[in-house]
């Protein structure tokens, strides 16, 4: 790596959801046959991950359940399924991001998913008198460590690179004793390594599409792309031909052709998408009431009004999606009372078809009571109490931080247009009485937060 350059790292946890469930286990997670999935569902289900150990008998990454059953008896192996416990693996994740922390500060790290981060390391190479490579292990290693957890690492001077040589150089490279890999690339040795790599999806932000259109017009690699962005205007392969086919994300396509990022840790971290949103979905182990049905509803908007609450963020609209069970049509005394439209699920089952809606709240808030108001309102209202329920996803849209709306209500006032008819003393009694209403719900949300924070996001019930 050329001296003066950045040095970006890409750790990815291996195998993570897996490796957790065998450490709860005391098994080894580079040696055990273990699969997460949630086996009360059906065999269709899909594996959320596998060890190590299954994926050297050519079980795939996420592998459908009835699949690893087929190739263990195929292959006579034997294996474990574990129920996923995604609040124990953010347990785990926080740990981990927690011990990274150790060594950079936050705004030198970015959490990319619970199991991968980037970090800039450069101005810390210095600092410990270390290369890229040996504070990257020391890291790794502090990790295992104290959690069990191994990785896979990438060292680039760009985003990209990192997480170039992470995903594919580093993959191919044989593990140390403890099942960790690290590959270190820059520009010109992703050029040399990579240009000629097949397939063209295995480089980030390629898909099978992006990639069946450049097979269209004979490029097949990214050396291929490269060379056709340098291409003379009277040639068939010059850069107009990838504006053509992929208009303004031709210039990224490019620039990754090349081993190029512009975009820094600090780009990233600053980014907030104009339209952004926040999520909870959950399918539920079992058929539920709507009864039932509508006290989960309650607790994801509690926990999606805490999740905005926690990242000083606000939203002036609620969404829920409710998708119905099978048996409300397989069972027959069910499938009287039910005249609606029907749909095929991706199983190819015949349901009720889903129930959808909308609610605007008015202003922007992240309080509790007005998000559970909202996502309560659509269920009473779409959802049909005659049926099953067994998926359910809750949206906060429009969502934008705090300040923002705070500066966006300000400017709205400062430029308000006066009338004769409008009694703004009664006006703004009536807002002084509203902002302090929604004070105290501020205050009580805080208050739950820090308890939340210091005991678990159950302490509050």
């Amino acid at each position: 790596m050329a001296e003066g350059s950045r040095a970006y790292v890409a750790i990815d946890l291996k195998s993570f959801y897996a490796s957790v469930e065998c450490r709860e286990r005391g098994l080894d997670p580079l040696t055990a046959r273990l699969v997460v999935a949630d086996e009360s569902r059906t065999e269709k289900t899909i594996c959320l991950a596998v060890t190590p150990a299954l994926k050297a008998f050519g079980v795939p990454g996420r592998p459908r359940l009835f699949e690893v059953v087929q190739m263990s008896r195929e292959k006579g192996f034997d294996f474990m399924t574990a129920k996923p416990r995604m609040a124990l693996y953010m347990k785990y994740s926080t740990r981990i991001y927690s011990i990274y922390l150790r060594y950079v500060a936050p705004e030198d790290i970015f959490a990319y998913s619970v199991d991968e981060v980037f970090i800039d390391v450069t101005s810390y190479l210095h600092i410990y008198d270390m290369t890229p490579h040996e504070l990257t292990i020391k890291m790794i290693r502090e990790v295992q460590k104290e959690t069990g957890i191994t990785a896979t690492a990438g060292i680039g001077t760009n985003m990209y690179l990192a997480k170039i040589a992470m995903d594919i150089v580093a993959k191919h490279m044989n593990a140390d004793k403890d099942g960790v890999r690290i590959a270190e690339i820059d520009e010109r040795s992703y050029r040399e390594l990579l240009w000629d790599h097949v397939p063209i999806t295995d480089f980030w932000r390629v898909g099978r599409g992006t990639a069946k259109r450049l097979a269209s017009h004979g490029l097949y690699t990214m050396g291929d792309v490269a060379r056709c962005s340098i291409g003379r205007e009277s040639d068939y392969h010059n850069e107009e031909l990838l504006y053509r086919l992929f208009g303004i994300n031709a210039e990224l396509l490019i620039d990754h052709a090349w081993g190029y990022e512009p975009c820094g840790m600090e780009d990233v971290k600053s980014y907030r998408p104009d339209n952004h949103s926040l999520s909870q979905g959950q399918v539920l182990s079992e058929p539920y009431t709507w009864e039932k049905g509508r006290i989960i509803v309650r607790e994801m908007a509690e926990m999606l009004s805490y999740d905005l609450a926690v990242k000083s963020l606000v939203t002036d609209q609620v969404v829920l999606t409710v998708n119905y069970d099978a048996e409300n049509i397989t069972d027959p005394e069910r499938r009287k009372k039910y005249r609606g439209e029907t749909v095929t699920d991706r199983y190819g089952r015949t349901v009720p078809k889903h129930a959808h809606g909308t609610q605007n709240i008015g202003y922007m808030t992240s309080a509790t009571d007005r998000i559970i108001e909202a996502a309560l309102a659509i269920y009473d209202r779409e959802v049909n109490r005659d049926l099953l329920v067994r998926y359910i996803y809750v949206i906060a849209g429009n969502v934008i931080p705090k300040e923002q709306a705070e500066s966006r209500q300000a400017e709205a006032e400062e430029y308000e247009q006066l009338d004769l008819f409008t009694d703004y003393e009664a006006r703004a009694q009536e807002k002084k009485e509203t902002e302090a209403a929604r004070e105290k719900e501020k205050r009580l949300q805080d208050a739950m937060i820090d308890i939340k924070q210091k005991y678990g996001k159950n302490a509050v019930v």
